[in-house]
């Protein structure tokens, strides 16, 4: 058989090499999505619980009813409302609800995070020509936006591009 119609022999070295790789790809991924990867966990238990079927413990139900029972006879018509849909719910609805929301806050929390950090929205430079920025004031709306994420308004010192937007205060200890 000629050289050129063998086979290529792969060697051990190279198989042995695929191993450390995909612990270093799994350790990077870990690394970079833990919380998204914890933020879909508590999501999946919340939608999980919200389905689920099975019965709440009855001293857990008496404990509940007694303190709707309280609710009840201290509000009006929302609060009459609101003990109406808890009394329509089940403990695991409840906590399946209260994941959510707290999922929904770590989502919020994260994204918050990686604007924070992340270079092409903090940096002080155009994105149009890449020259410098100067800080203008700021909008009405921008006001809004910066009570969940610190930003400033800039206008680029080029008179040909006249670049206006926003900019995001890098994070310092988040």
């Amino acid at each position: 058989m000629a050289q050129e119609d063998r086979p290529p022999v792969r060697s051990s070295s190279s198989q042995q090499a695929r191993g450390p790789r995909l612990q270093q790809i799994l350790a990077h991924a870990w690394s970079e999505w833990r919380v998204e990867l914890f933020i879909a966990l508590v999501v999946a238990v919340a939608v999980f619980l919200l389905v689920e079927q099975m019965q709440i413990r009855e001293t857990v139900l008496s404990w509940l009813r007694q303190g709707l029972e309280a609710l009840r006879n201290f509000g009006g018509g929302i609060l009459r409302g609101l003990v109406d849909f808890i009394e329509s719910t089940t403990l695991s609805d409840l906590t399946g609800y209260a994941l959510l929301l707290a999922a929904l806050v770590f989502v919020g929390w994260r994204a918050r995070w990686r604007l924070m950090t992340t270079p092409r929205f903090t940096e002080r430079q155009c994105p149009r020509c890449c020259g410098d920025l100067r800080r203008i004031h700021r909008h009405r709306l921008d006001r809004l936006v910066n009570v969940f994420v610190p930003v400033g308004r800039y206008r680029c010192r080029n008179r040909d591009c006249r670049w206006q937007g926003l900019r995001i205060r890098k994070a310092e200890h988040e």
